[in-house]
């Protein structure tokens, strides 16, 4: 705690000096007046040939302009999402390429890499899509659809460390730096993308408990039951336990990304305050970590698995030197893939062999023996490349994104596969970095280690006669479902939400639960909902309908038409609901012959299969959606109501009542 507060006074005490404070007291330096030069930066750069000497002009140029906005379409469910695209490309880029001010016209595109035309790009920023009236409702569908989970706003390169992960809905997937979660959300729709509940899994970890919270948002917009969140340090990651038919085993998984902590220089384009506090240092520092986090991903990796190692920085001593070093230490074990065509469309460059580590003040070193006293606790000898002249490494093999090839960000990414175990007694490490025997049949001798901070609520799995889930069966009338996959996350007292997992999920929280800091986890499929009029005291939501509406049968259902579908989602709010006396007479005739309640309300669309379950209410004489006024907007877009209503125009003064805000 000292040395931070130490660190936050010197930093503090620096922008002072550089005169780097605003003379409005703000405390960050506004962007627009940040001058975007850096001469340690370009001399820097310029000696390790990262980019040619004939593109620095314009790879310069790229680098002090803003970013354009990129998203993608969220493809856990394909028909939803073609429908989407449709709707983006027909009602709002159509608007963009044609605007009625011509010197607003920009023209968007797919990002000829990413699958099925789902990623885009805009040659705007966000502060142009915020600050222009001519893009106030595409903000607007940009804001809606990434609250339910149906667009992810994320930078274009961003997107590429999942997709070489070449996932399959098998795949046990750790994600080691996972926060704040957009790569993560790739991760889970890979998963997702020919199944609804697929039998692997995603765990999530970051190091930083507060960020682990921004993960638990971007997985909830997912609501998927295959993620399990933990909190711990990547680099020396605690093994999980599984059961096997000898006893117990640590878990290995099929896919790893570690999309490391790094320097961010790759950012420049949107994170201009860089540019005041670079220096080469910045690099040289994060090395250790860098490689300690590949080193125990590669350890915790199954053979024939997997691991992307990715950053955002353009430093040779974060990247191939990170690389290089795991492939000395592994030497035969793990191998260097070749997946620059992988991607078609991508543009990239090949790693570079030869680089040249530098000190604080930029003074470069051809070799240790070049470095004084005072920097080599700073630049080491594994940080240079002549430390694996003799191994001949394929580092060409790793993918560079340079900022002028396709109007992005820069990013590394190098993809390796562990083709054997170290040795034949390749050691295990604790979460202390301490190595420990391989488990015995019935007996643990990993060193358990009390879990710091904050202790979450447990996570308590219903049995098989869980006498509340009776009351439940039996109201919902359910079929072939599995109670026990279901939890509660307290032990007394009345249980308020229930959530479900995967079987998988559920094997390792309860082998681990003890051991391991986890902080979310499953789908919230039935909320307390004490009403007299309902025969159950636990309604249906939304966010985990999915993974067990199939098994509810006839009794709790109303098919309805597309006339009626609409008009409930017209009505959504809660003091809003659609009289019987309103409805088509097939869907009152079903409505009445229910109990008072929760309930599913089923839509399907014959021409390309859309198939839609919502949660309902059957109130005494009315019907409604029980679902979020966001939710109703992204399923009115899908059958092609009008939305006009719910889209605030804040350039205009728009009379009250006029329009309806969509809550944040």
């Amino acid at each position: 705690m000292a040395g931070t507060r130490r660190f936050k006074r010197k930093r503090k005490e620096s922008n002072e000096k550089n005169g780097n404070q605003p003379e409005n007291g703000d405390k960050r330096k506004s962007y627009d007046s940040i001058v975007k030069e850096n001469e340690d930066f370009d001399k820097y750069y310029k000696k390790q040939g990262v980019v040619p000497e004939s593109e620095w002009d314009e790879f310069s140029a790229t680098m002090k302009r803003d970013l354009p906005t990129a998203f993608r379409i969220t493809a856990c469910s394909r028909v939803e999402a073609e429908r989407l695209l449709k709707i983006v490309k027909g009602e709002f880029f159509e608007k963009l390429v044609n605007p009625e001010d011509n010197s607003e016209k920009k023209q968007p595109f797919p990002l000829p890499w990413y699958p099925n035309n789902f990623g885009w790009q805009l040659d705007l920023t966000r502060k142009d899509i915020r600050r222009s009236e001519a893009y106030f409702k595409l903000h607007n569908f940009l804001i809606s659809e990434t609250a339910t989970g149906n667009i992810s706003r994320q930078e274009a390169v961003s997107m590429i460390p999942p997709l070489l992960l070449d996932l399959e809905s098998h795949h046990k997937v750790l994600d080691m730096c996972a926060a704040p979660g957009s790569k993560t959300a790739q991760l889970i729709e890979h998963l997702h993308s020919n199944t609804p509940i697929p039998s692997g899994i995603v765990v999530a970890n970051d190091i930083d408990n507060s960020r682990c919270y921004m993960l638990v948002h971007q997985a909830k917009r997912l609501s998927s039951p295959v993620v399990l969140i933990v909190n711990h340090d990547a680099s020396s990651m605690p093994n999980f336990i599984t059961k096997t038919e000898g006893g117990e085993s640590f878990l290995k998984f099929d896919r790893i990304l570690c999309d490391v902590p790094c320097t961010g220089d790759g950012t420049l384009r949107k994170n201009a305050d860089i540019w005041l506090k670079w220096n080469p240092a910045n690099g040289s520092n994060l090395h250790g970590v860098q490689y300690r986090i590949l080193k125990r991903g590669i350890e915790l990796l199954q053979i024939g698995g997997k691991v992307v190692y990715s950053t955002c920085s353009m430093n040779p001593l974060e990247n191939e030197a990170v690389v290089a070093r795991i492939l000395s230490e592994f030497k035969g074990s793990v191998e260097l893939l070749d997946v620059r065509d992988q991607l078609k469309g991508l543009k990239s460059r090949p790693g570079i062999k030869k680089w040249y580590p530098a000190a604080k003040d930029v003074t470069f070193f051809e070799d240790y023996s070049q470095v004084e006293e005072k920097w080599q606790t700073q630049v080491r000898p594994h940080m240079f490349p002549q430390m694996y002249e003799g191994d001949n490494f394929p580092l060409e093999r790793c993918i560079r994104i340079l900022p002028q090839d396709q109007d992005t960000g820069c990013f590394f990414v190098a993809v390796l596969r562990k083709i054997s175990h170290k040795n034949s007694t390749e050691p295990e490490t604790t979460e202390a970095g301490e190595v420990v025997e391989k488990v015995a049949v019935g007996k643990k001798k990993e060193k358990r280690r009390k879990i710091q901070g904050y202790r979450e609520d447990p996570y308590v799995f219903f049995k098989g006669d869980e006498e509340l889930w009776k009351n439940i069966q039996e109201f919902y009338n359910i079929d072939g479902f599995d109670p026990t996959l279901l939890l509660t996350r307290s032990k007394d007292g009345k249980k308020k939400n229930i959530y479900y997992v995967s079987p998988a999920v559920k094997e390792i929280v309860s082998e681990n639960q003890e051991r391991i800091k986890m902080i979310n986890t499953g789908v919230k499929v039935f909320a307390r909902c004490d009403n007299k009029s309902m025969g159950c005291s636990f309604r249906l939501v939304q966010e985990g309908l999915y993974t067990i509406q199939k098994h509810i049968k006839p009794g709790r259902r109303i098919k309805i038409c597309k006339e009626d579908f609409i008009q409930l989602l017209q009505h959504a709010e809660p003091k809003d609901a659609v009289d019987f006396e309103n409805l088509t007479q097939e869907t009152r005739d079903q409505a009445q012959n229910i109990s008072q309640g929760s309930c599913v309300i089923d839509y399907e669309d014959s021409s390309d299969g859309l198939t839609l379950n919502i949660v309902g209410w059957r109130g005494n004489k009315t019907l409604r959606v029980y679902i979020t006024l966001q939710e109703a907007v992204h399923f009115l877009r899908l059958l092609g109501a009008p939305v006009q209503k719910y889209e605030v125009n804040k350039f205009k003064k728009e009379e009250k009542g006029e329009a309806e805000e969509i809550p944040g």
